[in-house]
């Protein structure tokens, strides 16, 4: 199978592609790749932060109607950052906050909000959702990437993890089916709980000229992020003997064709 010059990545909200593989994307979208840029949930749930003009930062939690459109003008914004679209699997979040300011579970005999269509798995469920996982295959082989990006453990978001799982089914059925790009999970930020399970990882892309491409990436999303710029960063970098780094575990290297695209020898070259 052909693999075209481009990464893929799956975020399960708008910020996520931005703050874990923002710095990746923008170097190699400037080496002539293209990106693919896809959201798994349907972005209703999540607090609204501000940054105020004494540089603190308030936040409130909205209803899912006020919500959701400005996340996803926001994942039009990051997509557009990588001259690309977005793509939106849009299933819906384990909870959202509707009019009167109460928080719903989304489960059974909940509650269904209005742009919730019967019958639409949530993203707990998606992965053990047949059609659910052959949507993500047909997208993989549709565009056929050089390497996939998504997130990866550990992890303290549960919908990041069924995200990754929900990925990884479909990167298998595409595999079966002949693909034969990479599959990278990133490190989530604000997992460090786990310690040194935290610092495991197998390769990494040195983000040093990039890293300011990055932060402007995550500001783009400043109902989340508001002053990305503070956030405590891992010191990938250091550690990977550069400024700035992401990191990567390698759930599959998949079959490279002679000679391996750019992006997939600076992650060989880069494994420890």
């Amino acid at each position: 199978m052909n693999i075209n010059r481009s990464i893929m990545a799956f975020g399960a909200h708008a910020d996520d592609i931005e703050l874990q593989a923002g710095g990746t994307l923008s170097k190699y979208i400037a080496r002539g790749y293209s990106a693919i840029y896809v959201m798994t949930t349907n972005n209703m749930s999540g607090d609204w932060a501000s940054l105020q003009p004494d540089g603190t930062v308030t936040s409130r939690r909205p209803p899912w109607h006020e919500i959701m459109p400005m996340r996803k003008i926001e994942a039009a914004a990051g997509a557009k950052f990588f001259k690309t679209e977005p793509i939106h699997l849009d299933y819906p979040q384990k909870h959202y906050v509707d009019e009167r300011g109460d928080r719903v579970v989304v489960g059974y005999g909940s509650p269904r909000p209005e742009c919730v269509p019967p019958g639409v798995p949530t993203i707990l469920t998606a992965q053990e959702n047949t059609a659910a996982v052959a949507r993500v295959t047909d997208l993989i082989l549709e565009h056929k990437p050089e390497a996939i990006l998504t997130h990866g453990g550990p992890m303290e978001n549960v919908e990041h993890f069924t995200t990754l799982v929900l990925v990884t089914k479909a990167y298998r059925a595409a595999v079966e089916k002949g693909y034969t790009g990479l599959l990278l999970n990133w490190h989530d930020l604000g997992v460090e709980l786990y310690g040194k399970a935290y610092q495991h990882f197998d390769t990494h892309i040195d983000i040093t000229e990039f890293w300011d491409h990055k932060i402007k990436s995550c500001l783009l999303h400043a109902t989340q992020k508001p002053a990305a710029y503070r956030l405590d960063w891992p010191k990938w970098g250091p550690l990977c003997g550069c400024g700035h780094a992401e990191v990567y575990v390698i759930v599959d290297e998949g079959k490279p064709s002679e000679p391996a695209g750019e992006f997939t020898r600076e992650i060989m070259s880069n494994r420890r």
